[in-house]
Order: C-alpha cells, then structure tokens, then sequence
C-alpha cells in the first residue's frame, strides 16, 4: 500500500530540478522563435546606405596611353630670317603650317611659340616667353601680342605642334636690328663689272665691232686692211666701242 507522504517526500526532492531545467530551456526556445529585428529606414533626406563594393563592381583599369609619334610636320610661312625694327617696333610676321605625314593640313592642333629666356628675343603680353594657339583650317597658326625686347642680336623662335598622340616641332630664326635700312637688300645685289650680263654685253659689242671693221675694210679699196678697221676696246665696266 503507497503511503501519501512517501509521494509527497519525492515532489519536494525533484520539484526544485523540474524547474530549474524549465527556466533554463524556455529562453532558448523563445529566441528561436523570436523574428529578426527589422532594420531602421533611412531618415528623410538622408541618402540610403551604400552596400560595399564587390570585385565585381571594382573600377576598371585605365588604359595606358597611346605612344607618341613625331610625324606633324611644320613649314615656317613668314619669320623664318626676318628682322625686327627696335628703333620702329615693327615687328616681322611669325606664322608656321601644321601638316601630316600625308603633308593635308591639321585642324586644331595645338602650336606653342616660344621665344628664349635671356639675350636677344621678344615676349607676349604680360612678358610670357610662349603662347598657345589652335590652327585654323588650313593647318596655319600666327603668333600673335608679341614685340621684341631692346636687344640687338640673332635668335630662335621653338614651335612645337600637338595633335592627338602626333607631335611634330621647328625652329625660326629672327633678328634685332636697331632700324632696318630701306633698300638694304636691293645695295647688297649690286651687278659687278664681271657678271654674267656684262660678259654678254661685251661678247655682242665686240662681236658688232668687227663686222664694222669688215665693211670698212671692204670699202677703202687699195688701203690696207688695217688703216680701216676700227679700233676696238673692252675696259672693266661698261663695254665702249670706237678709239681708244
């Protein structure tokens, strides 16, 4: 026969570990079931986070630049031996033609002058050495805004020229003169007594003075051949025909 208090004793002996075993499993199981917390939205006027990239959404890589070819070619149109007139500030043009290797005219591509740094030279506006110009669309690019600088003297002008990855350049040589002196050039081409057209002139004339001395000779009959010839005589200068 079961006595009730033996029933009783093992409730109080187990009782205390039946619950404790509830209280440490419950917890559990209330955090499986627990839903995640939803995420906060953005406020108003915020922009929404970025995720962060993959490398997949990495940047491409720059391509490496093209290679640089130096086949522009630049024919000096006005400058290229001129003179500057420094007491007169009259100034010679400078203009260059960009071309391509099929010798077409370039449009657009970038010409920079540039004048020395020290001794005889000139300057643009603001003192600058160089100046950036665009050519037209005949290939032309002139300089402009420049004057020369109070030194006397021969110089170089450096002209490069840019298009794409195509480069070409050259060089203009100018001068300083104090003043340039009018009819310079035409004193310097003077015709010496020994040119060309003197020798000419000179073959002629004597050639004509023999044929005179010819028919001269015929018409004096019985005197002799010499008392009729004319003298002729070739001095430096100016050819003269007749007595000497």
């Amino acid at each position: 026969m079961h006595h009730p208090a033996n029933g009783n004793l093992l409730m109080r002996c187990w009782l205390p570990q039946v619950l404790a075993a509830i209280l440490i499993v419950t917890p559990l199981y209330a955090d499986e079931q627990a839903p995640a917390a939803p995420q906060n939205p953005p406020a108003a006027g915020q922009p929404a986070p970025v995720p962060p990239q993959t490398p997949a959404n990495a940047p491409a890589k720059p391509m490496a630049p093209l290679p640089v070819i130096k086949n522009l070619k630049l024919l000096v149109l006005a400058g290229n031996g001129e003179m500057n007139d420094l007491e007169r500030r009259v100034m010679a043009s400078l203009v260059v033609q960009v071309l391509d290797q099929n010798d077409r005219p370039v449009e657009g591509a970038e010409v920079v002058f540039r004048f020395p740094l020290d001794g005889p030279g000139a300057a643009f506006t603001g003192g600058k050495t160089s100046q950036t110009l665009r050519t037209t669309g005949t290939g032309e690019a002139a300089a402009v805004n420049w004057m020369a600088n109070g030194e006397v003297g021969t110089f170089e002008v450096h002209v490069t020229a840019t298009y794409g990855n195509e480069v070409g350049e050259t060089t203009v040589k100018m001068s300083n003169v104090t003043r340039i002196v009018e009819g310079a050039k035409k004193s310097s081409k003077q015709t010496h007594w020994y040119s060309p057209t003197w020798v000419k002139i000179a073959i002629i004339a004597g050639v004509a003075g023999a044929a005179a001395g010819i028919v001269l000779a015929t018409r004096g009959g019985s005197h002799s051949s010499t008392s009729g010839t004319v003298p002729i005589t070739v001095t430096p200068g100016s050819p003269t025909v007749g007595q000497p």
